[in-house]
């Protein structure tokens, strides 16, 4: 999810206070130019520089940092519904220099293109999408380190299981699934899909607790998704980021009910025993997305899992309430292939 953390906001009302008159304007008028621009300076900031290219008929966005190098699998990052390049910043940031890293703004996010209308959105027509920008980038000529988040998560899971000889190994962030524990933001989506099915009409996806259109309703998703609370919340920048979400909640709809529909939000732990690559799972120990116990479920039926990291003090936004502990789980996993693959 496109979340802004206690240091963006802090920092971003530490800023507003020493504002020039025109720049002042900007934010008190057009806030989301003004969070827009500070995602921007925060990819910038840990090192990535922003760049796109052409897939087929679409334009993807991205973020890398560093140049590849023979031998070391590249990284792969994959962000979370509604999110872009922005929410790895804290991560990217806290990487080693010597690492070779790229964060995709998948198809309707960030800034890349929306994807037609009557482009199918399930996971494997997305995976489908990420292997053409793999390519297209050049990190095909060695098999990358993926790496997402939610559903970023799954992506990476599911791509790993269709395109194992691309995959060096594979780290999943608390990914989207469906878990014996049910969080209330999960009823609340397993409520939705009922009644898009009941009623054969969509009316109900707008009390998608992830699609939020006012402030109070981004409030919320902050609530939830974090478990460190921001501390000061100026409410000119939470309107910003409603703000700027705005011209794309008609994709979010559209990709929302593909992925909360049943054969996508079981995909997978249905596919789970077909992910024969090293293997990382990683969840927020407080997540209150997706309930950590779909970590049992995986542990039972991934047939590589190499480690397994629960994070303490941590929501379903480990990027933003621990990022340097995340850091360090992913560090430790290529730290342990890179032993086994030597020894």
């Amino acid at each position: 999810m496109m979340l802004l953390t206690e240091y963006l906001l802090y920092s971003l009302g530490m800023m507003a206070t020493s504002l020039t008159a025109a720049s002042l304007l900007i934010y008190m008028k057009r806030p989301e130019m003004f969070v827009q621009g500070y995602m921007k300076l925060a990819v910038l900031v840990s090192g990535m520089r922003i760049k796109k290219v052409n897939i087929g008929d679409m334009t993807i966005a991205y973020g890398e940092r560093g140049e590849k190098k023979k031998g070391q699998s590249s990284i792969l990052l994959l962000h979370g519904f509604s999110a872009d390049k922005f929410m790895w910043s804290p991560v990217v940031g806290k990487l080693p220099n010597d690492l070779h890293v790229v964060a995709m703004d998948l198809p309707g996010h960030g800034d890349s293109d929306v994807p037609p209308d009557e482009e199918d959105l399930s996971f494997y027509s997305q995976i489908k999408r990420i292997k053409q920008f793999v390519v297209a980038i050049g990190l095909d000529s060695d098999p990358i380190h993926i790496v997402g988040l939610s559903m970023g998560g799954a992506l990476a899971g599911v791509f790993s299981a269709e395109y194992p000889d691309m995959v060096d190994r594979v780290t999943m962030m608390c990914p989207a699934m469906r878990t014996p524990i049910e969080t209330d933001v999960a009823v609340k989506i397993r409520e939705i899909v009922q009644s898009i099915l009941d009623t054969g009409k969509d009316d109900a996806l707008h009390a998608c607790p992830l699609i939020p259109k006012t402030p109070d309703e981004m409030q919320l998703l902050l609530d939830f998704a974090q478990f460190h609370k921001p501390i000061f919340m100026p409410k000119q920048i939470i309107q910003g980021a409603v703000d700027m979400r705005r011209p794309y909640n008609k994709y979010y709809y559209r990709l929302f009910k593909a992925l909360a529909m049943l054969e996508n939000s079981q995909l997978l732990e249905k596919i789970s025993d077909t992910i024969t690559v090293p293997t990382h799972l990683v969840w927020g120990e407080e997540d209150q997305v997706i309930h950590v116990s779909g970590a049992e479920i995986l542990k039972g039926k991934l047939p590589n899992l190499q480690q397994v990291d629960i994070i303490p003090r941590c929501g379903h936004a480990i990027n933003l309430d621990r990022p340097g502990a995340k850091t360090k789980s992913l560090l430790e996993f290529r730290k342990k292939q890179i032993t086994v693959q030597l020894g």
